[in-house]
C-alpha cells in the first residue's frame, strides 16, 4: 500500500541535528508516511547517519548524490515520492508530534490543494512564534484571487508572501504534477519564494492553520542565508526574472508592482548584508555601486510609488533610487 505522505528531507552536513529532525517525523501521531532522505554530498557523518536510520525503519529511503544544492535535492525527492501528499523539512529543523495528523485530516476533509501552518523560529537561546498577516481558515479559488493574489509575490510593506516557507505546507502531489510545479535547480537561495507563489496562483482550495505552530525552524545567524555573496545576488536576479516571465503577462491580476517590490526587497537585503562583509572599505563601496547600477534595480523606480514602510527605510530606498552610493555607505555602514 502506498503511503499517505511523502516527507522529503534534503541532508547536507547536519550530523549534529539529523537525528532530531527524523525522530520528530517518526514520533508523529500520524504514522502513514515515507521519509526520503537525500544526502546531498555531505562531507561529515550525515550520510552514514542516513543509512543507519534507514536500517532501523523500512519507511526511510536514502539517496546519496553529489552536491547539487537544496532545489535539486527537493526535486529528486518529488520524483521518488509515492505519497498522496508531500511535505518538506529542512534537516536542521523539526516538527511537533501532531502536525501531520491535524493537517491530513483537514486536507482530506476539504479536498485541499495544500494546507499551511505556522512556525516557531528558534536558536540556542531564542524562541519566537511566527504567523502570517492573513486570516486563518479556508480559501476557495475566488477567495484566493481576492485576498491572496495581492500578496502572492510580496506584501506591499516589503515582506515575503505567506508561503515563503514551503516547509510549513502539506501539498497534494497531484496538484503539483498537474500544474508542473517544481524547483528551479539553478536557484540556490530563496528557492521557496518562486515555488510558493506558484502554489498560491494555481490553488483552488487552500487552508491556513493560523496559530498552530507545528514547525520548528532552527535559526543560525552565521549561516550563508544571512551573509553576503555574489552567488546569492545572482540567485535573486534569476528569481526576479522568473517571476516576470511567469506572472507579468497574466490577465487575472497585475503583479507588476509586487515583482518590483520583490526586487527592491532583494536589493535592500543584499546591500544590508554588505555591511557585515569582511571586504575592505573600497571593495564594499564597489559592491554597493554594482548593485545600485544593476539594470534590474534601476527598472524598479520609473512610475514606482514608495511602499508603506518606516521613514528611515523610505530614505534608504531614495538613496538607492538616485544611486547615491557614498551617502548610502555613510548612512548604513557605520
Amino acid at each position: 500500500m502506498l503511503p499517505k505522505i511523502s516527507v522529503i528531507i534534503p541532508v547536507y552536513n547536519v550530523e549534529k541535528y539529523l537525528h532530531r529532525c527524523v525522530e520528530s517525523v517518526l514520533n508523529q501521531t500520524f504514522q502513514d508516511f515515507e521519509i526520503i532522505l537525500i544526502n546531498d554530498g555531505s562531507t561529515d557523518h550525515s550520510g552514514q547517519i542516513c543509512d543507519e536510520l534507514a536500517q532501523k525503519d523500512s519507511r526511510i529511503t536514502v539517496i546519496h548524490k553529489n552536491n547539487a544544492r537544496v532545489s535539486a535535492a527537493r526535486n529528486d525527492g518529488l520524483k521518488l515520492a509515492k505519497g498522496e501528499y508531500v511535505s518538506f523539512i529542512d534537516s536542521d529543523d523539526w516538527i511537533e508530534p501532531e502536525m501531520y495528523q491535524v493537517m491530513i485530516q483537514k486536507a482530506e476533509k476539504l479536498n485541499l490543494d495544500f494546507i499551511m501552518c505556522d512556525y516557531k523560529k528558534k536558536s540556542e537561546n531564542y524562541e519566537e512564534e511566527r504567523t502570517q498577516p492573513i486570516r486563518g481558515g479556508y480559501y476557495s479559488g475566488d477567495q484566493i484571487k481576492k485576498e491572496l493574489f495581492q500578496c502572492l509575490i510580496m506584501f506591499d510593506h516589503i515582506e515575503f508572501p505567506p508561503t515563503i516557507s514551503n516547509c510549513v505546507c502539506l501539498i497534494d502531489s497531484n496538484f503539483l504534477r498537474q500544474n508542473n510545479i517544481s524547483y528551479d535547480e539553478d536557484i540556490h537561495y530563496c528557492e521557496d519564494s518562486l515555488f510558493g507563489s506558484k502554489m498560491i496562483y494555481h490553488a483552488k482550495r487552500f487552508f491556513y492553520l493560523k496559530g498552530f505552530h507545528f514547525y520548528n525552524y532552527f535559526y543560525n545567524p552565521t549561516s550563508t542565508t544571512n551573509t553576503y555573496n555574489d552567488k546569492k545576488w545572482n540567485s535573486y536576479l534569476k528569481i526576479n526574472e522568473r517571476l516576470e516571465k511567469y506572472f507579468e503577462k497574466t490577465d487575472e491580476y497585475d503583479f507588476t508592482r509586487q515583482i518590483k517590490i520583490n526586487m527592491l526587497y532583494f536589493t535592500l537585503n543584499t546591500l544590508g548584508q554588505i555591511r557585515y562583509s569582511n571586504s575592505n572599505l573600497v571593495c564594499r563601496i564597489q559592491m554597493i555601486e554594482e548593485i545600485m547600477y544593476q539594470p534590474k534595480v534601476k527598472q524598479i523606480f520609473p512610475g514606482f510609488k514608495l511602499p508603506n514602510v518606516p521613514l528611515k527605510t523610505k530614505a534608504i530606498i531614495l538613496l538607492i533610487k538616485f544611486r547615491m552610493v557614498k551617502m548610502f555607505f555613510l548612512v548604513t555602514q557605520r
